[in-house]
């Protein structure tokens, strides 16, 4: 999955002490992996390789790593610059574990699968996500020529326990088609991030799959866990997951959680060695039962790689919550039905070769993109109206003053409002009513008894959600 964090102004001793030099995370007796630099637009200035600290001080505070000039960046829209970005990249718990305690031959794959899955999910923010503006006021937006960005792999989480997960920092800047540098549009990268995050997701399964012949449980949100690993293995070494879930409570908002990471916080514990946290990880491990052989007995299966999907397999997926959908969400649908993963770019070919089919419909197109519906949707709805239409324009039998009478008398607590509710439907004309309300005002109580009365006048009556917590019934 990733998560975004947003650099303050002089944050960069910060990130220089807590995650450019990862002097708390450690990996089987051997020390921190240093930065990489990653990005086109780091690739544009020949930068590559390892990250010096000084370049990453100038990379963070508006200059040109490779030469210590100014980049003449200036803020936009009246606001004080933001620094950067740091898009965090974590594999799943099962995944970090394999790594862990699988033995150097599989860690070194699952590191490499890790990287490369980074690599096609950045491409992807790159494309998607890597605008600027020009004109007056910033109207006008423009592709940048990519992220100046530098990559931090670390090991454990902050309670310790095996958590593989990148830090990309991403510079807010970015160069135009104008060859000048500005600011990014940063509202992009939080709307692509969860698209990028599917993708992720799916090019890790996929390397896993076949690299190490891994099988996948049930892929729920993009996420799937290694097949064979117990839910109590996952829970032991979720230390840092459960302490932030228990101080957020259940079912709360992600901001919510956010809040309880950031109050949870403490130091990493800097005198742990490398030895001292491995010799930790397999002493626990052992108590639960998770062995090196458990490990691999989840590895080496005969894995089916993603298989040819049909169109009417994409519309159920697509379709399955909304009626119409956007590019990433059909991405997303797509990588939900491959649970053993596929290359990023395979899932973003299947998803747009979906879109230009004759299955689906573009029913918008905005300065945001386009929206889809698909051309089943797209018929339901049309009999839906024809129908709609053709109820309006018929009179219909009603019940009348008396039994409309009879079912307000049945119910003594209704309200003024919903009295009149149960009368116009019982006692009108109209072959539609449609009832708007609050949520939670009595609508279905109201309603309950015409069901009953409306078998015999062929009505019926339901209830949807409306935006803004109204509801229709």
């Amino acid at each position: 999955m990733i998560s975004i964090g947003k650099l303050g102004a002089g944050q960069e001793n910060y990130y220089l002490e807590k995650v450019a030099e990862g002097t708390e995370d450690y990996y089987s007796g051997e020390g921190e992996a240093q930065g990489q630099w990653m990005g086109d637009a780091a690739e544009e200035l020949g930068l590559s390789g390892e990250i010096d600290p000084k370049q990453l001080t100038a990379m963070l505070t508006g200059h040109n790593p490779a030469t210590g000039e100014p980049l003449g960046l200036r803020a936009v829209g009246g606001r004080g610059p933001v620094p950067g970005f740091d898009l965090t990249f974590s594999a799943p718990k099962s995944v970090s574990l394999t790594w862990a305690l699988g033995g150097p031959e599989v860690a070194g794959r699952v590191a490499e699968a890790h990287g490369k899955a980074v690599q096609a999910a950045l491409s992807y923010m790159q494309r998607e996500a890597c605008w600027t503006r020009r004109g007056a006021g910033g109207s006008e937006f423009v592709n940048g020529n990519g992220y100046l960005a530098a990559a931090y792999l670390h090991r454990s989480s902050r309670n310790g326990d095996p958590q593989l997960h990148t830090h990309v920092l991403v510079a807010n800047a970015t160069k135009g088609p104008d060859d000048k540098w500005s600011r990014l549009y940063h509202p992009a990268i939080y709307e692509h991030a969860k698209t990028a995050s599917y993708l992720y997701e799916a090019h890790l399964r996929h390397e896993l799959s076949r690299s190490l012949g891994v099988e996948w449980q049930e892929v729920r949100k993009g996420i799937a866990e290694v097949e064979g690993f117990r839910d109590e293995w996952l829970k032991t070494f979720s230390t840092r997951r459960a302490e932030i879930l228990e101080a957020a409570g259940p079912d709360v908002s992600a901001r919510a959680r956010q809040i309880a990471t950031l109050t949870t916080r403490h130091v990493k514990e800097r005198e742990a060695t490398p030895e001292t946290l491995r010799e930790r990880w397999q002493t626990r491990a052992a108590e639960i039962g998770l062995h090196r052989e458990a490990i691999a007995a989840t590895l080496g299966k005969e894995v089916q790689l993603a298989a040819k999907l049909t169109l009417a397999q994409l519309d159920r997926q697509v379709t399955a919550h909304a009626s119409h959908f956007d590019r990433r969400e059909a991405v997303q649908a797509v990588v939900d039905l491959f649970p053993n993963g596929a290359l990023a770019q395979e899932v973003e070919a299947v998803a747009d070769a979906f879109l230009a089919s004759d299955a689906v419909v573009r029913v918008t197109e905005s300065a945001k993109g386009e929206r889809f519906t698909t051309k089943r949707i797209w018929e339901l709805e049309h009999k839906a109206l024809e129908s709609a239409q053709q109820m309006a324009t018929e009179p219909r039998g009603v019940a009348g003053d008396l039994i409309a009478a009879r079912v307000i008398q049945a119910r003594p607590t209704l309200k003024p409002d919903q009295r009149e509710m149960v009368r116009r439907l019982l006692a009108g004309r109209e072959g539609i009513v449609v009832v708007i309300g609050e949520a939670g005002t009595g609508k279905s109580f109201a309603t309950v008894a015409l069901p009953k009365v409306g078998r015999r006048l062929g009505t019926s009556c339901g209830s949807q959600r409306r935006p803004g917590g109204r509801q229709t019934c």
